[in-house]
C-alpha cells in the first residue's frame, strides 16, 4: 500500500548501500532439477538471466532478503531465496517464508466484490451512497471505487503513514479509517480522473462483508484462497500483528515514508515486522508465500474465479492515469497483476501479457532508501532480461 498512485509505478533509480556485502553471504537459489544432475539449457539460461538482476538490485537497494519465482513457458521455472530473513541472527530467507503482501490484497477484495455482483447482490454501477449514506462517497459508483476513478481521497497520506510508528500496535477499524478523511475535499468529480486511493478498498471490503454475511477474512478464505489451493495465505484478525511461520521479518529505512535519504546518510534499518496491519483492511492486510502468489497470478489473469463476462469487465483498463488499471488489477509495463507496499514489505505478482511468463518477487523492506519500490523494479528488470520469444 502507498499513499498515492506511486504504489503502482516505479520511482527513481536507487543508490547503493553498505548492507549489500552482508546479505550476499547467504544468497541461495534453487531450480526444479536434481542438484547433482546437469540442468537443461533452458534452465541454465533462465537462472543466468535472472540471478544477476536480483544480486545487483539487492545490493543497490539495500534489500535484506528476497524470494522470487519465475515461470517461463519456454525457459522453464526458476526459484530463488536470497539474503536474510532476520538481520540480527542472519537466518536466511526460505522459499516457504510468509510475507505481508500489502495492496495485492486489493485483488482478493475485488474478486469477492465481483463475485457478489455476479450473484445479484448489487450492481457495479450502483452508487456507493446507497450503501454508505453516512459517508461522503463523492457520488461515485462501486465500479469507480474498483478502478480508482471515484475521486474519493485516500486516507493513507504521508502524515498518516509517518504516524504509524507512534502507535504501531493500534488496532484500526474500517470506520476509523473512513473517519480520517471526513471533510477532506474530493480529488475530482467521479469518473473525471484517476487516483490511487486505499479508501476505495476499505469501502469495498465493508460492502463485501455486508452482502457476504461474513468477515472479509472469511470471505476471501472461502471464495479465493481455498478454491485456488493457496494454503499459505491469510488475512489476520484485527488484533493479530503476527505473521504465521515460517516468516520473514520486515524492515524499513527509518520511520518516515516520504523522506528519501540520498545523498544524506542512510537511515537506520528498523524492524517493523509486528506493526499492526489492521490499517490495511481490504486494501492491504493479507499475508502469503511466493508459491501462493505464483498460483494467484494465473488465477487472477485467467479469470478462473469469475464468469467470462465479469472477467472481461475486470480487464477493462482505465488508461487516463499513470498506468492502465482495471477492477482491482493493473498493467505494470506489460506485467498484469498487482504490487503491494506495507510496513516492512514490498511485493509484486504478475503475468506478462506477451507470453504468459509469471514473475513473483517478495522483499522484506518497505522501500529502498530513496523510496524506490524494490519488488516492482526487480520484476520489471527480470521481464527485460528474459524477453518473450518471437512467435
Amino acid at each position: 500500500m502507498r499513499a498515492r498512485s506511486s504504489s503502482m509505478r516505479n520511482h527513481r533509480a536507487a543508490a547503493a548501500t553498505a548492507l549489500g556485502t552482508m546479505m550476499f553471504a547467504t544468497l541461495t537459489g534453487c531450480g526444479n532439477s536434481d542438484p547433482d544432475a546437469e540442468a537443461p539449457p533452458a534452465q541454465d539460461t533462465l537462472e543466468a538471466a535472472v540471478r544477476p538482476v536480483i544480486t545487483e538490485q539487492m545490493e543497490e537497494m539495500g534489500i535484506p532478503g528476497l524470494v522470487a519465482i519465475v515461470q517461463s513457458p519456454d525457459r522453464g521455472n526458476y526459484e530463488i531465496a536470497a539474503g536474510v530473513s532476520n538481520i540480527d541472527t542472519g537466518e536466511p530467507v526460505e522459499m516457504s517464508d510468509h510475507f505481508r503482501i500489502g495492496s495485492i490484497t486489493k485483488t482478493f477484495t475485488a474478486t469477492v466484490v465481483l463475485q457478489l455482483a455476479q450473484e445479484g447482490k448489487f450492481g457495479l454501477d450502483d452508487p456507493l451512497e446507497k450503501y454508505f449514506p453516512d459517508v461522503d462517497t463523492n457520488g461515485a459508483t462501486i465500479r469507480q471505487a474498483l478502478n480508482m476513478t471515484s475521486g474519493i481521497p485516500t486516507y493513507t497520506t504521508d502524515a498518516f503513514l509517518n504516524a504509524l510508528a507512534d502507535d504501531p500496535q493500534r488496532v484500526w477499524t474500517p470506520d476509523e479509517l473512513l473517519a480520517t478523511i471526513e471533510g477532506v475535499p474530493a480529488d475530482f468529480a467521479p469518473g473525471e480522473g484517476w487516483e490511487y486511493s486505499n479508501t476505495n478498498y476499505v469501502l469495498l471490503g465493508m460492502l463485501a462483508e455486508r452482502f457476504g454475511d461474513a468477515p472479509l477474512r472469511t470471505l476471501i478464505q472461502d471464495r479465493v484462497f481455498t478454491p485456488s489451493q493457496m494454503n499459505g495465505c491469510s488475512l489476520p484478525i484485527a488484533t493479530d500483528a503476527t505473521i504465521p511461520g515460517p516468516f520473514s521479518y520486515g524492515y524499513q529505512y527509518g520511520t518516515k515514508w516520504d523522506d528519501p535519504s540520498p545523498p544524506a546518510p542512510t537511515p537506520e534499518l528498523v524492524d517493523v515486522t509486528n506493526f499492526n496491519p489492521s490499517w490495511g483492511f481490504g486494501a492491504g492486510e493479507a499475508i502469503c508465500t511466493a508459491a501462493d502468489l505464483a498460483i494467484w497470478a494465473k488465477v487472477l489473469v485467467d479469470g478462473d474465479l469469475l464468469e467470462p463476462e465479469m472477467q472481461a469487465q475486470r480487464l477493462d483498463f482505465i488508461t487516463t492515469g499513470p498506468l492502465p488499471y482495471g477492477l482491482g488489477i493493473g498493467d505494470l509495463n506489460g506485467l498484469v497483476g498487482h504490487n503491494g507496499h506495507i510496513s516492512g514489505f514490498q511485493t509484486q505478482t504478475a503475468v506478462r501479457q506477451a507470453d504468459g511468463t509469471v514473475i513473483v518477487v517478495l522483499t522484506n523492506i518497505t522501500q529502498a532508501p530513496d523510496l524506490q519500490l524494490p519488488a516492482s523494479m526487480i520484476s520489471a528488470l527480470i521481464s527485460g532480461a528474459i524477453p518473450a520469444s518471437p512467435n
